[in-house]
């Protein structure tokens, strides 16, 4: 063995022992990749990886912890290392491929997507589509409304080959959807379906299968990937990523206040990826038995500052929810737009509790100052004070006067619009024409007529609102593409429908105005729907309920709101309002639990029916194969199949 060893390792007879793992990873006790200069999980976690000689950590005290360094010490690090590396693969000829083989952006390389018949339906995507797909990213998914990276910080990353595969992959799949670049013309969805897979599997086998490995980009990526499954019709796969994503933020600390430490941006960065965890929880909580996994009382972390402070790398003292959502606080500023889309997340979970929860018919009612109706409406009031709302067309406030020579800045308009649009949801949910008959049904005709003619019309009001507010900011340039504006629109819609039937409604316009905005609603649903799968189903049952609405057109009558519903009636409103349902596949009645194996994709009518049919798609790495070591026996595609096929509201357990 000794003559196998170079000469300048032996020297007087003795061997010179060279530690093969950096410090890092031997204190963290994780295996070491022992890549030179830096190794794999120091390259990921953005470390800096040392080789310490043997003698000097040979005792048994554990190396002290480095001193943390200065952001600008960092980027001069980083650039140093980024140069060696460029220079090592220079000289290795690594920047040169075989043809045919793959196609390299910086130090990112990308294998073919291989099926099983051999054939490559999604081919290597050209330099430009990735760059044109991050682009892509920072227009129509930044801000829309989760928030997880600066951009600047993430394009330097990309560059330099630091992003972890799995957030690159889950990236990709949320932006490549609205990407028009004529790479992915017509297979944009068979893309997004394809990355979403291999950012999956990625964060099974990097992430998850190494103990004490959690990290700031695995939330990310999870959470980025639960929009990815829900909207595709993976209800139960995205309900179960949800979850993950919100135990491993709480893991990390993120519901608390960042290490000081840490720079500006990564500070906000990890502020902002626990606020999106949070806001998802609460969206996709919208339906029965689909309880929350977050707690407003255990965020104590400081809400997001405003996107100029987060691009210059300000840091901004903000408050917290706790604080935002009292009266008795002092607000000197008005809170950032993604602020105060957190303070409607609070409230908006709120008022789905009081939505779906069972009704206790000894509870305080409805129009009693103690009801839970009532402290809702008054949060609303509050959200309305720190927003300051006034008079003026809220459309006119948001499309006025942003960016540059009157350009609209998409990543700061973006919480604008979906803050006042879920404000205006909140209204439409807690005075729904339904939901009101299932609060005010125990107390029969004590219900006071003048709180049921009120709220009726408020939840009719803010239906028409939300209608015309996305209508109004997409015609004046803003995007209206956030997967959740489907739920938002056809709640709305469904109450524009059932007021279309009515003849004497106190409404501008009446019938036909509701009409009206009920096909509008049809209108912002379809353009979604060439974007989202369950817009798609979503449209369809809008479409199917408009067909029964006008036998239901009673629950405009206050002195009528009380009375009995049959199942069906029942039934059919609560597939309007519950979004696992509302957004599932459309299909008949007749499955069974001994066919369901063999139902068709919930997106295969939309999608190509071979969409993730074949082996998982590869990438590599600017070190090696970038999809190497994934676990051969996942089975997706079956796997999401029985979770989302047995659940109780398909009827098969």
């Amino acid at each position: 063995m000794r003559d196998s060893l170079p000469d300048d390792l032996v020297h007087g007879g003795k061997i010179k022992r060279i530690r093969q793992a950096c410090s890092n990873c031997r204190r963290r006790k994780t295996k070491c990749s022992g890549e030179r200069p830096i190794c794999f999980h120091c390259n990921r976690n953005k470390h800096t990886c040392v080789y310490e000689p043997y003698w000097a950590t040979a005792s048994d005290n554990p190396p002290a912890a480095p001193v943390a360094s200065t952001s600008t010490n960092n980027e001069n690090l980083l650039e140093r290392i980024v140069n060696i590396e460029s220079r090592l693969a220079e000289l290795s000829g690594r920047t040169t491929n075989a043809a045919g083989t793959s196609t390299s952006l910086g130090q990112y390389t990308w294998s073919p997507f291989t099926g099983e018949s051999g054939t490559s339906p999604l081919p290597n995507p050209p330099q430009s589509a990735l760059r044109a797909v991050i682009d892509t990213y920072f227009v129509h998914v930044h801000n829309q409304p989760y928030s997880y990276f600066q951009e600047a910080s993430f394009r330097r990353r990309f560059d330099h080959n630091l992003l972890p595969r799995c957030l690159l992959l889950a990236v990709l799949a949320s932006a490549v959807r609205f990407c028009t670049h004529e790479f992915y013309a017509g297979r944009s969805l068979k893309a997004s379906e394809a990355y979403a897979r291999e950012a999956w599997l990625a964060v099974l086998s990097d992430d998850l299968t190494v103990e004490e490995n959690m990290s700031l980009h695995v939330v990310q990526a999870v959470n980025i990937l639960v929009v990815v499954d829900y909207t595709a019709g993976r209800v139960n796969a995205g309900w179960l990523k949800i979850g993950l994503a919100a135990r491993i933020s709480q893991a990390l600390g993120l519901m608390h206040e960042p290490d000081m430490s840490l720079s500006v941006v990564e500070q906000e960065e990890r502020r902002r990826t626990f606020w999106s965890v949070y806001l998802l929880d609460r969206l996709i909580s919208c339906g029965r038995s689909r309880p929350l996994v977050i707690q407003d009382l255990d965020c104590q972390v400081q809400l997001p500052c405003d996107e100029e402070a987060f691009r210059s790398e300000h840091r901004q003292p903000t408050q917290t929810l706790h604080h935002l959502l009292s009266w008795n606080t002092e607000v000197v500023k008005r809170p950032s737009p993604f602020a105060l889309v957190i303070l409607l997340a609070s409230i908006f979970g709120k008022c789905t509790r009081y939505v779906y929860g069972n009704r206790d018919t000894s509870e305080i009612p409805p129009w009693d100052a103690r009801s839970e109706y009532s402290a809702i409406l008054s949060s609303l009031l509050l959200f309305e004070s720190h927003a300051g709302i006034r008079n003026a067309s809220v459309s006119e406030m948001l499309v006025g006067g942003n960016g540059p020579n009157g350009a609209i800045d998409q990543q700061d308009l973006g919480h604008q619009i979906f803050a006042h649009t879920l404000y205006h949801l909140c209204h439409c949910l807690l005075n729904h024409p339904f939901v009101l008959h299932q609060c005010l049904k125990p107390y029969g005709p004590k219900a006071p007529h003048s709180f049921t003619s009120r709220a009726l019309q408020t939840g009719l009001e803010h239906a028409t609102l939300l209608v015309d507010l996305l209508c109004e900011v997409s015609q004046a340039g803003a995007l209206v593409q956030s997967s959740f504006y489907a739920y938002c629109i056809a709640v709305a819609g469904a109450i524009n429908s059932v007021a279309s039937h009515v003849d004497d409604l106190n409404v501008p316009g009446g019938a036909e105005s509701m009409l009206r905005h009920f096909e509008r609603s049809l209108d912002v649903l379809d353009g979604l729907a060439s974007l989202w799968g369950h817009a798609v189903n979503m449209s369809v049952r809008l479409r199917e309920f408009h067909l029964e609405s006008h036998s239901l057109a009673g629950l405009f009558d206050p002195a009528g709101l009380c009375d009995e519903l049959d199942r069906a009636a029942e039934d059919k409103f609560w597939s309007m309002l519950d979004y696992s349902i509302l957004g599932s596949v459309v299909c008949g009645d007749s499955a069974s639990k001994s066919d369901f194996p063999s139902l068709p994709s919930p997106l295969s009518w939309a999608l190509e029916s071979d969409i993730l049919a074949g082996t998982p798609a590869r990438v590599n790495g600017g070190s090696g194969e970038m999809f190497g070591s994934l676990v051969p026996a996942v089975r997706g595609n079956e796997g999401e199949c029985l979770l989302n096929y047995s659940s109780p509201g398909t009827g098969l357990i």
